[in-house]
């Protein structure tokens, strides 16, 4: 068996008959007529039922076309691999995202960028507080998109958009009672872990002398809000529609109060980019 042959398969397939094939394929009929014909003795298998006007696959060689599909698919792939690695089109792009972005117009944004570059996987990671960057540093991926909570000098950023975290609770948490820092240290601070695994460690907006609870998933701490088993700091982006219908309300005392957060693309200078992820910088200005 031959790849050609395989292909000569799906193309009858395709055009309809022996002769659209042979002009398909810029070859003579005969030739394709004992492409075939070779391939049916060679394995004792009747691909193609000839009684009628036009070639119809027999049921062996439906059940063969359907394997020989996913072999053409992955040569396919294979193949254009192999040009974007001679192009110099990276295969994919990795990028982190920080658990406080504002994660759909990001990812609108991202979805638009990748469209127009099908030939690039995207792989997204999420992580908190310093993880996002450390991801960079440790080279593990080639964007960071993020707040920035120290300068590094190997980072080049671009400020993409800000977003706004807001202390909140459920609106019948506290019912009667007003809300000061003293009062709120009677209930559970529900706080996210930073996930960088050797940088230093840092916790934003923490109530000194309170309860906590740490988590490692936003999405688990909006969930423990809704559910009235603590109040913490969140995302508007995230929280808007809870905040309309008056589920969740905001806090503000002396100590807690929401906060303006820039958040920032980043790469690492000292790796040099490759075509699309030059494209994607020179783009960050279109996000919003």
């Amino acid at each position: 068996m031959t790849f050609e042959q395989i292909l000569t398969i799906e193309a009858i397939v395709q055009q309809g008959s022996f002769k659209a094939a042979a002009g398909f394929l810029h070859k003579s009929q005969p030739s394709i007529s004992m492409a075939i014909k070779k391939l049916e003795e060679e394995y004792a298998i009747r691909l193609f039922s000839r009684e009628e006007y036009r070639p119809s696959l027999t049921e062996e060689g439906r059940f063969f076309y359907e394997k020989a599909k996913a072999v053409l698919k992955e040569y396919r792939e294979l193949e254009l691999l192999a040009k974007q690695m001679a192009k110099g089109v990276e295969i994919e792009l990795r990028i982190s995202i920080d658990a406080v972005s504002p994660v759909s117009l990001i990812l609108k944004f991202l979805k638009k960028f990748f469209n127009q570059h099908p030939q690039t996987k995207l792989q997204l990671s999420f992580e908190v507080l310093h993880g996002t960057l450390e991801r960079l540093s440790d080279g593990e991926v080639d964007f960071a998109v993020t707040p920035i909570f120290e300068k590094h000098s190997d980072f080049e950023s671009a400020l993409l958009t800000t977003t706004k975290m807001i202390p909140v609770m459920r609106s019948d948490l506290m019912k009667g009672k007003n809300i000061t820092d003293a009062t709120l240290r009677e209930y559970t601070q529900v706080i996210l872990s930073d996930s960088s695994r050797h940088s230093e460690k840092i916790s934003m907006g923490v109530l000194d002398g309170g309860k906590n609870i740490t988590l490692s998933e936003i999405s688990f701490k909006k969930e423990m809000i809704l559910q009235g088993l603590g109040w913490g700091s969140l995302p508007y982006d995230m929280i808007k529609t809870e905040l309309a219908q008056k589920i969740l309300i905001p806090i503000k005392t002396n100590l807690i109060r929401e906060r303006e957060i820039k958040i920032y693309l980043v790469h690492h200078m000292k790796k040099p980019m490759g075509p699309v992820a030059q494209m994607l910088w020179k783009n960050n200005n279109k996000l919003a």
